[in-house]
């Protein structure tokens, strides 16, 4: 299932025994993408959307800042959005391989917001980041205390595995409750954002089902599916790892990588 984030700076396992894995390269997506057309997946996925309670926010942007989890239908809408606005798409990638390889050393906000603060895939923006606001306080911070812990854990295992420190900065980073989000009717129970979530994961299992993509069902952000869209798991991990720990190969590598993929 998604990982319906407190808005933590959370991290997603990496491939910590390095494995061949498929890219999710352009005939799959593009698979995926006749296959929510022929089936109407796209129109099912905003009838959800469409179904959020709705409230009153500020647009100051604090929320956006991580790789929030998205769900592959999901991904394949933005993707499919991204393809018919070819600058925007770049500009998006450019940004994604900053957040992903320099993610250990540096907090960044999510890639796709803009300078002005404003969501750059606002119309097709991921669940979570339309459920943000209509948490109760309380499952709010009890959520966000867990993801600290998992990132202090995490820290400590790629310190074991890797010998290299994550900057305290990005593992202690925490986007606070919205104290100005103003809900319709009502905050919403755990089990209602769970019932959404489990909505989008039946649309994702239409698509798995059919062995139309061929990767592995897991939590995955928003950057991960995009840096899978551009290499292979374990190559963009085993880049990431260099790069966070010699900072003398760090933009070299990162500004090479974008020659070749952009």
């Amino acid at each position: 299932m998604s990982q319906l984030t407190g808005k933590g700076a959370f991290f997603r396992l990496p491939l910590l025994i390095c494995e061949k894995r498929e890219i999710l390269d352009s005939d799959g997506k593009m698979n995926c993408i006749n296959y929510a057309n022929e089936n109407r997946l796209f129109d099912k996925l905003n009838n959800i959307y469409k179904s959020l309670p709705s409230g009153d926010c500020s647009g100051c942007g604090n929320c956006c800042m991580e790789s929030v989890g998205t769900n592959l239908i999901e991904f394949i809408n933005i993707y499919n959005y991204l393809e018919n606005k070819p600058e925007l798409k770049k500009m998006c990638l450019d940004k994604i391989i900053d957040y992903y390889f320099l993610e250990y050393i540096d907090k960044k906000p999510c890639p796709f917001k803009d300078k002005d603060n404003r969501c750059m895939i606002y119309e097709v923006r991921p669940l979570n980041c339309r459920l943000f606001g209509h948490w109760k306080k309380e499952d709010y911070n009890k959520n966000l205390s867990n993801i600290t812990q998992r990132n202090r854990e995490y820290r400590d295992l790629i310190k074991s595995k890797y010998g290299f420190d994550i900057s305290d900065k990005v593992v202690n980073y925490k986007i606070e409750y919205c104290e100005t989000f103003i809900p319709q009717e009502r905050y919403l129970e755990k089990s209602e954002r769970l019932e959404f979530a489990d909505n989008l994961m039946i649309l994702d299992s239409n698509i798995y089902s059919k062995g139309i993509i061929d990767i592995d069902f897991k939590d995955r952000g928003i950057v991960e599916y995009f840096i899978e869209s551009l290499l292979k798991e374990d190559t963009a991990y085993n880049i990431k790892v260099r790069v966070s720990k010699d900072k003398n190969v760090r933009n070299r590598a990162i500004n090479r990588l974008k020659k070749i993929l952009l």
